[in-house]
């Protein structure tokens, strides 16, 4: 029994050396034969060759310089730019817009852009030019002898400034509601059906629907429904006023614009007219002017101060009215002048 465990010894010494050539060069080969060899159950494991150190490349530096981090999702300058790149182009803007009453400018050089169904509050002392750059807007100053305009107004990819531009089809897309209720001599349903019928509705049952809804729409059709052919003069100043914008908004446009649409109101008339205005930038853009700086802030989205012409701030409300950048702005909005 020795002698065969001496033979055998011997005999497996013997054949490590070729089998440690082997496993040097084919070393996964080894590894292979270790796993199959203790899988059959021989308890023989044979040791892989050591491997070579990986080649360094020539070029590596000792230190890699450390990679700049990327901002974090919500990281306040990243999730700007988000917002930058996500935000929809505005309904329409100004390019160095300045106009002319004769030699004297009113407006001066004025860009700014106007949010799509936003309301954007123009504010400012007496004579800043508030109204002079809001009926700007659809061209109604060409009606005032002397007026002229320089600059650029863009809506829809036209330069609505251009000699060429449709004002009467322009004033259809850009509605306006005056300082003092203004209805026509006419009925309260003629009083909004005649814009339609102007562009060319004929239908007796397209104008209803579309007098009720107008009507509706500025909370009119309970109080009047049951007098549609009575003379819209009839009404209250609060009531003549919703009229008026119910008149503006049939010939469906894009844009209203209101030029101080509540300063002739009673305060109840007021809140009626301002709640409105809240539900009426769901469908439409809105730029309203006003003197009243608690109505700025209760109703509109941005506001633009203006002063001798000059567009001085135009920011978002909250900021305007809580954190102004200009101290001029303050010194408005705090009653310290205007």
């Amino acid at each position: 029994m020795t002698t065969i465990a001496t033979e055998k010894t011997e005999a497996e010494r013997a054949a490590s050396p070729a089998a440690g050539v082997k496993a040097a060069g084919m070393p996964s080969s080894a590894d292979s034969r270790s796993a199959d060899a203790h899988s059959a159950g021989t308890g023989a494991v044979l040791r892989p060759a050591p491997s070579a150190t990986p080649a360094q490349p020539a070029s590596a530096p000792k230190h890699a310089p450390a990679e700049t981090p990327k901002p974090a999702p919500s990281d306040p300058e990243a999730s700007g730019a988000a917002r930058t790149q996500a935000a929809p182009p505005p309904a329409f803007y100004t390019k160095d817009l300045s106009v002319f009453y004769g030699e004297k400018q009113a407006i001066k050089h004025v860009s700014m852009a106007f949010p799509d169904r936003q309301v954007v509050a123009l504010i400012g002392p007496s004579g800043c030019g508030k109204s002079t750059f809001l009926r700007s807007l659809n061209r109604m100053n060409d009606l005032i002898p002397g007026a002229s305009i320089q600059g650029e107004i863009w809506i829809g990819g036209q330069n609505i400034c251009d000699s060429k531009t449709d004002v009467v089809r322009l004033r259809q897309k850009i509605g306006m509601v005056w300082q003092r209720p203004n209805p026509f001599h006419k009925s309260i349903y003629e009083n909004v059906a005649f814009g339609p019928r102007y562009h060319g509705v004929k239908s007796k049952a397209a104008l209803d629907q579309l007098v009720e809804e107008c009507l509706r729409k500025t909370a009119l059709w309970d109080e009047v429904k049951d007098r549609l052919h009575q003379s819209g003069l009839a009404l209250s100043g609060g009531q003549q006023q919703r009229l008026c914008i119910a008149r503006s908004i049939a010939v469906k446009p894009d844009i209203l614009l209101m030029d101080e649409p509540a300063s002739a109101l009673d305060p109840v008339s007021t809140a009626k007219v301002e709640e409105l205005i809240a539900e009426l930038k769901q469908d439409y853009t809105i730029v309203i002017v006003t003197h009243n700086m608690h109505q700025a802030a209760r109703v509109s989205d941005k506001t633009a101060f203006f002063f001798l012409g000059d567009l001085v701030e135009y920011d978002e409300t909250n900021k305007i009215f809580t954190n102004p950048s200009r101290k001029s702005t303050d010194d408005y909005i705090s009653g310290r002048f205007g």
